[in-house]
């Protein structure tokens, strides 16, 4: 007898095909798992999936989109009239002129064409852009809680705020990233019992790799990953290092962040006169910056909001020490002195201190560090785990 994961249809909607990486290891590791997924949204570039993953793209072009609107009109109207008939008006009123409504369609009609089982919105944000669906699809709904879209998000945004206390207990069911973010989202009426967390997962080849350990009193070689965005926390970063340089420690820091740098970055990189110890490069592949972080002694997440940032747990499966702030989810993920090290949120000087201890460490302490947080990942944070996660999931929103 088959699973019931092996017949359900499972719409992935994340507005872009392909999304982010932690999207797209989603992606992976549910098509391993024999759901057939669907992939709405409009695509960027030309993707490599498992057979049972279904591209329909929204097309960017203004003709080639009425062509394809057009076409899922009379796919609809043949399927369903009475459907067409209650698509075609949803779609009106929303709609204020005719590129618009061209637009709204044609993100609409390949849902309604399709009808996934579980229709999954991957950003919070999100669930009041289309709140049609709610009303023409016979669907169950999940929401994935990230990071922002829940910490803040929602905080300074009041219409945000206002939304998800409508349609969050619309929801069937809830994927949390950490404990952390899903006690922030039953403040906005999602129902505690219809949350499951379910922690990212890293390849499991990464767990193979053994880089050189930093040898007690050298130059350490330290390493952020993530946008730039002041959630992030580079300046308190950058404060840190000034310290460091200030007390005589040798050190160099990358960031590796896409996008222009913001010039408050610039600027205190130049007043501190650490311009020799910094580098800044924007962007780079997932398989480049594995490479590059194994060349690396230490990652350091500087971050005042996270959920478990994916580039901590890649680190501590790669054998490259972590540092962390104990933001958002991140204290379920590295544990002080035993799988990294984790200091306050906006504390330049905690920062500074660790890099320090760290420094000072014989060879035998970080190896056990690193250990330990491989330890860490091989229980809580394989793909295996959290296929399973996913699949006990969507079974239980299923069967709601």
């Amino acid at each position: 007898m088959k699973r019931l994961s092996e017949k359900l249809k499972i719409a992935v909607y994340s507005g872009n095909i392909p999304s982010t990486t932690f999207i797209e290891n989603l992606i992976e590791v549910l098509s391993e798992d024999g759901f057939e997924i669907f992939l709405f949204g409009k695509k960027k570039k030309e993707m490599r999936y498992n057979e049972n993953v279904k591209l329909f793209p929204t097309p960017v072009s203004e003709i080639k989109l009425v062509y394809f609107v057009l076409k899922e009109f009379l796919i609809l109207f043949l399927k369903s009239p009475h459907l067409f008939k209650k698509c075609f008006g949803e779609v009106r009123e929303k709609s204020r002129n005719i590129k618009i409504f061209f637009r709204n369609a044609g993100f609409i009609l390949p849902v309604l064409n399709h009808q996934p089982d579980i229709f999954h919105i991957q950003w919070a944000k999100t669930v009041e852009q289309n709140p049609e669906l709610f009303r023409l699809l016979k669907c169950k709904f999940a929401v994935s809680l990230r990071g922002a879209h829940i910490n803040y998000s929602p905080l300074t945004d009041k219409s945000l705020d206002k939304a998800y206390r409508k349609y969050f207990p619309e929801i069937d069911g809830f994927h949390a990233v950490s404990e952390a973010i899903s006690a922030e989202a039953v403040k906005y009426g999602a129902d505690k019992n219809r949350i499951s967390v379910i922690h990212s997962s890293v390849k499991d080849e990464l767990l193979d790799l053994n880089p050189e350990v930093h040898k007690k009193g050298s130059k350490v070689e330290l390493i952020s990953v993530g946008r730039h965005h002041w959630k992030k926390g580079y300046h308190y970063a950058l404060d840190a290092m000034k310290i460091l340089k200030d007390e005589g420690v040798k050190f160099t820091y990358t960031i590796i962040a896409q996008g222009e740098i913001p010039e408050e970055l610039l600027f205190m990189i130049d007043d501190y006169k650490i311009e020799n110890e910094i580098r800044i490069i924007n962007g780079m592949p997932n398989d480049e910056l594995i490479d590059l972080l194994q060349t690396k002694h230490m990652l350091l997440l500087p971050s005042v909001e996270e959920g478990i940032a994916n580039v901590v747990l890649e680190a501590m499966a790669a054998g490259i020490p972590v540092m962390t702030t104990d933001c958002g989810g991140m204290k379920e993920a590295v544990a002080d002195r035993y799988s990294g090290y984790v200091v306050p949120v906006r504390n330049a000087r905690s920062i500074a201190a660790k890099v320090k201890e760290f420094i000072s460490e014989e060879s035998d302490v970080k190896r056990e560090l690193i250990r330990n947080a491989k330890m860490t990942v091989r229980k809580e944070f394989t793909r295996e785990k959290q296929r399973a996660g996913f699949r006990n999931f969507y079974e239980n929103v299923y069967g709601k």
